[in-house]
């Protein structure tokens, strides 16, 4: 038997009765919260072999045949360090911080280390991560075993078990993961280089060679490089040529132009599309009525954004057959015009999605197709697909059906003038709204129940705000404003309205394949992972919410989370923690439900103009109608997709849906910035949307931007960071900065290219606030105490840590964002006898963690998890435990 196996069961012998979470094990035997994957698997194996049983929902304890002859063998046989909770003497942590060996870091890279492959990411500083193919815990790469890899590559890597975790070191570049970057042009003498945008890059080559010379770029313009030689062991260096002058940097249309090149965002719509979106037909022919419902009398209305061009679903309500309404959700149909396998087809397959920046659109289709034959103008005849919808006298949804069908859309609306229309005023322009004031209000009317019903199952609503980007329509350098994007409580009903029957829609869809047994590309949003929503329970706690772990497993459960969020004053800051502990919607040919939507069948199938997702299932749809024989719009003889190749498009979907999010959330961030340029030396009024040990994002609502306040700015204090209440607190002043406070800032620094924000309190900010701050310290600190003692938080993993590489993302809160800047080791001996005098502050470059340990990052994908922190407190063994940060002098 293994020591760690041998160290978990003395570990479970001592527990109580009711045995010990992951989590408990972890804190038992001292370990990292990074841990906890492979620490359940290890358990996992141990119920396999019978030396651990399950006595609850994610809680071990010893095996009766354990307890009868392997409880005392099983503390004999324990190692020295795991029987005094594993935790490592002051001598042998002092050792290891001065860079000397130790039995944890013994064994070093060698021949006989295990091997695996993945995929790299890299700090600025040097040190990186590697996320291993085979699912198992992220690898610790120092800097000087990184090689010559570089963000992004597959790499295949010799591992160890180092102190902290697995360490490993590249022995291998398998495949690039660039292939260009952006930069600045320079000269020395008579040879020019670039000095690279992203700092992963100038950290390690400073500037990169350029061959061929500048072309078209004079010096101090904003370049895109290809690389043409990748550094080696033997020469490490980087050299590439210039393919495109970009622009003058600072300027937004530079910006976006680098932020589509490093997103690899397919740009320029090749020539074979084109000609095949000119082939298409302006308007319908002959055979384009064949096999298809005529729906050209009913009433059908678009409503969408008032700066929309395509139009891609409409709808249309009127008496039904059982008591209650009969809605039409007629969607565009891009399969009738973008066949399997053909120019428009493969290109859709390569985008994905269309991508929606401030500045302009990056359509999945040409224009001529999405915003025209496809579109679903008003007063034109239009190829749709139908969903047939017919509700009781209690709305309750009792039929549906679906066909390819002809509509006319009778007029186009938007969601100000829908808002408007619902509340009487009809002035202005919005007198033509008058004559559908009775459609609008029925649908409204069943779109309210259709709400409140999906609420009563338990849909999520995370009332998140989106930034909108006003930009000047005749100078592009200009931006007006950045507001809320749904703005106000009549404009959110509009779009409510709309998304109501969108998903009804979506769900009926779902019900039509699953009840055939067909395959199909579903809209999956997993339940999120027990371990997450055990760290968002600890952190909801200090706040005084009560979370049922097991209970939120389930979307009613996690509804019951919300409701008690939504009362406390840092509810939107709260509300973001808890969508980070969800997982990430994607798509995938396994149904597995979707959690935030509380459904147990949901397709997307209302917007194939901007979704290939969507155009599939109009095809898969289509097939099967014709087989029933249903109207089908001409389905006879098309090609049918195995699971196998619709998986791999479902996975290729997800990716481009991600790609085009992350784009869009960094160009509204650097508007954000462009903006704020002009603002620099102002005042603000904002509110605490997140704190981290490195300081506190600030939302200021008009204009709607989020900035940093460093604790570098708040003057000559010692600042503690709490991770379980999420407060910054002084020593010396009290002065506490806490989610949801209400404070006055202004603006110090601007970079449009680094997307940042840096923002101060104004003066005497801090000594007017220094006693609400003590109080409130206080009343925290006592609810710490009632919470008992919590142990070292978890570690976070660098691959999540964008903010800390330079750039900080958009709407960045939650100790997420609190990733360490350093490596988990190198710590320097002195440092760490400062530490342990209480001198010194742990979350600085080369610190160690109270425990001894230097900190590491965690979290993880975009949109789910988080890590957390460590925070001020006592440790299980009763010894206080210095935290916060020094501010520097």
């Amino acid at each position: 038997m293994s020591l760690e196996k041998q160290a978990v069961l003395s570990a479970l012998g001592q527990a109580f009765a009711d045995g010990l979470k992951v989590s408990g094990v972890l804190e038992a035997l001292d370990m990292s919260r990074t841990e906890q994957g492979r620490m359940r698997r290890l358990l996992e194996q141990m119920v396999d072999e019978g030396l651990v049983e399950k006595v609850g929902r994610g809680t071990y304890g010893l095996a009766a045949g354990t307890k009868a002859k392997g409880g005392a063998h099983a503390k004999q046989a324990m190692p020295a360090s795991a029987k005094s909770g594993a935790r490592r003497n002051d001598s042998a942590r002092a050792s290891d911080s001065r860079g000397s060996s130790s039995s944890a870091r013994a064994q070093m890279p060698g021949a006989s280390s295990p091997q695996c492959e993945g995929r790299i990411r890299v700090h600025p500083a040097g040190y990186g991560f590697v996320v291993r193919d085979d699912g198992f815990e992220d690898v610790f790469v120092p800097e000087k075993y990184r090689g010559a890899a570089l963000d992004g590559d597959r790499v295949l890597l010799y591992t160890w078990q180092g102190y902290k975790g697995t360490e490993g070191r590249v022995e291998e570049v398998l495949a690039r993961g660039r292939a260009k970057l952006t930069g600045i042009l320079g000269k020395s003498a008579a040879t020019f280089f670039v000095t690279p945008d992203d700092p992963r890059i100038a950290t390690d080559f400073g500037r990169i060679g350029v061959e061929g010379g500048p072309g078209e770029a004079r010096l101090g313009d904003c370049v895109l490089v290809e690389i043409t030689e990748y550094p080696t062991d033997v020469m490490p260096r980087l050299t590439g040529r210039i393919a495109k002058l970009l622009g003058p940097p600072d300027d937004p249309r530079t910006e976006i132009q680098k932020i589509i090149i490093c997103a690899d965002i397919p740009y320029e719509m090749p020539e074979e599309a084109l000609a095949q979106a000119e082939r298409t037909p302006d308007e319908l022919i002959g055979e384009d009525f064949a096999d298809r419902v005529d729906l050209r009398d009913r009433d059908f209305l678009t409503i969408d954004p008032e700066t929309a061009r395509d139009f891609d679903d409409a709808i249309c309500i009127e008496d039904g057959p059982k008591g209650g309404p009969r809605v039409w959700v007629a969607v565009a149909d891009v399969s009738h015009y973008v066949k399997t396998g053909d120019a428009l087809d493969l290109e859709s397959q390569i985008r994905g999605v269309s991508v929606y920046l401030p500045d302009q659109v990056i359509p999945m289709l040409p224009m001529k197709i999405s915003a025209g034959i496809c579109s679903l103008n008003p007063h034109v005849d239009r190829c749709a697909m139908v969903c047939r919808m017919d509700f009781d006298s209690r709305m309750m949804l009792v039929d549906s059906s679906f066909s390819a069908a002809v509509i006319r859309s009778s007029d186009r609306l938007d969601y100000p003038g829908v808002a408007a229309a619902l509340s009487g005023d009809f002035r202005g322009r919005r007198e033509s709204y008058r004559k559908w004031e009775a459609h609008l209000q029925r649908m409204h009317a069943l779109a309210q129940t259709l709400r409140k019903r999906r609420r009563q199952r338990g849909t999520l609503e995370l009332d998140i705000p989106e930034a909108k980007v006003v930009l000047d329509a005749d100078d592009p350098l200009m931006v007006r404003d950045v507001v809320r994007s749904k703005g106000t409580e009549g404009v959110k009903e509009a779009y409510q309205l709309v998304e109501e029957f969108m998903i009804a829609a979506n769900e009926a869809v779902g019900a039509f394949f699953n009840s055939r047994g067909l395959h199909a590309v579903w809209r999956i949003h997993a339940p999120p992972k027990e371990q997450r929503v055990e760290e968002l329970a600890e952190t909801l706690g200090a706040f005084g919410i009560v979370v049922d772990v097991e209970d939120a497993l389930s979307p009613l459960g996690m509804r019951k989370v919300l409701d008690q969020v939504q009362t406390l004053q840092s509810a939107q800051a709260l509300s973001f923690l808890v969508l980070r502990s969800l997982t990430q919607a994607v798509y995938d040919t396994t149904n597995v439900g979707h959690f935030g939507l509380a459904s147990k069948e949901y397709i997307h199938f209302t917007s194939p103009i901007r979704r290939y997702p969507d155009l599939l299932t109009h095809r898969l749809m289509k097939m099967q109608l014709h087989s029933e024989g249903q109207p089908s719009g001409g389905a006879a003889n098309w090609p049918r997709l195995e699971r196998e190749q619709l998986q791999e498009l479902a996975a290729a979907c997800s990716s481009h849906e991600r790609r085009a999010v992350e784009a869009e959330r960094e160009s509204v961030a650097m508007y954000r910035a462009y903006l704020m340029r002009e603002h620099v030396g102002e005042e603000f009024r904002g509110r605490v949307t997140g704190v981290t040990h490195f300081g506190a994002f600030v939302e200021i609502d008009s204009p709607f931007v989020e900035g940093l306040i460093k604790v570098d700015s708040l003057g000559d204090d010692f600042f503690d960071f709490d991770a379980t209440l999420l407060q910054l607190s002084g020593r010396r002043t009290g002065f506490t900065l806490s989610l949801g406070d209400e404070i006055d800032v202004v603006v110090l620094n601007v970079s449009v290219g680094l997307r940042r924000i840096e923002l101060g309190l104004v003066s005497g900010a801090m000594e007017a606030a220094a006693d609400k701050g003590t109080r409130k310290s206080t009343t925290r600190a006592t609810r710490r105490d009632e919470r008992g003692q919590r142990g070292e938080r978890g570690e976070r993993n660098e691959r999540n840590e964008r903010g800390e590489r330079g750039r900080w993302p958009d709407r960045a809160r939650s100790a997420d964002k609190g990733a360490k800047e350093t490596p988990r080791h190198g710590s320097k001996g002195k440092r760490n006898e400062r530490a342990k005098a209480g001198l010194v502050n742990h979350r600085g470059p080369g610190s160690v963690g109270a425990r001894g340990q230097a900190p590491k990052a965690g979290g993880g994908k975009s949109g789910s998890g988080s890590g957390k922190g460590q925070g001020a407190g006592k440790s299980s063994a009763g010894k206080k435990k210095p935290g916060g940060r020094r501010k520097k002098r």
